[in-house]
């Protein structure tokens, strides 16, 4: 007998953990959006490979989408940014080169949060494993 998981285990067990952080980092962003910390996306993507790990899924995986998923309130503070280019009076190259950097910037703002799940979800994994949980099956068998 083959352990399948349905996606939508992966994906329910990724909200929950990126839903439990997303309300503490849009706090965080609210408070000061210069030093953001994502001490609840380790968290929730922790939970969610544990979980996720106990259905016999991949802990990894389901860490870095609770970790996308929690980190997503991090791109207001980069919104606003990217608005506020247009308002200040430059020339028209250095207004684009303003909104690249931005938008570098949203992308890096949503890699560490996804990196973060990620390697959370790995260690969430592990503790399921430690008390007993199934690993991920091996590929054709």
């Amino acid at each position: 007998m083959s352990l399948q998981l349905d996606r939508s285990d992966t994906w329910t067990c990724a909200l929950l953990g990126g839903l439990l952080a997303a309300p503490f980092t849009a706090l965080q962003v609210i408070q000061s959006p210069d030093s953001i910390m994502f001490n609840m996306v380790v968290v929730g993507g922790a939970l969610a490979g544990y979980l996720v790990k106990r259905r016999g899924g991949n802990g990894t995986a389901t860490g870095l989408r609770a970790g996308f998923v929690g980190g997503l309130p991090a791109l207001w503070g980069v919104a606003e940014f990217v608005w506020s280019i247009p308002s200040v009076p430059n020339p028209l190259w250095f207004q684009a080169v303003g909104v690249a950097m931005g938008l570098s910037v949203g992308a890096l703002a949503m890699l560490i949060p996804a990196l973060g799940g990620a390697l959370a979800g790995r260690f969430g994994g592990w503790l399921a494993e430690r008390q007993g949980h199934p690993r991920v099956p091996a590929a054709g068998g």
